[in-house]
């Protein structure tokens, strides 16, 4: 299970995929037995500090880096 804690502002976005060579049948798995745990940290106005505890076969990208990788 990895962690990232990122902050958005509003109508920014957070984008959860299969990783590169991940094994679904293995993410399937992970998810039954722990699922995804999304946490508030803190908010400060229009802006929110989240905690995302994801398997490592999901990739968590915010979407400014989607926009990057998609050329």
């Amino acid at each position: 299970m990895g962690r990232l804690i990122v902050t958005r502002s509003t109508n920014e976005q957070i984008r959860l995929t299969l990783r590169p060579g991940a094994s679904v049948e293995d993410l399937l798995c992970e998810l039954e037995d722990t699922g995804i745990w999304i946490t508030m940290i803190e908010t400060d106005g229009a802006r929110a500090r989240l905690a995302i505890d994801a398997p490592n076969q999901l990739l968590v990208l915010r979407e400014e880096l989607i926009a990057d990788e998609q050329g």
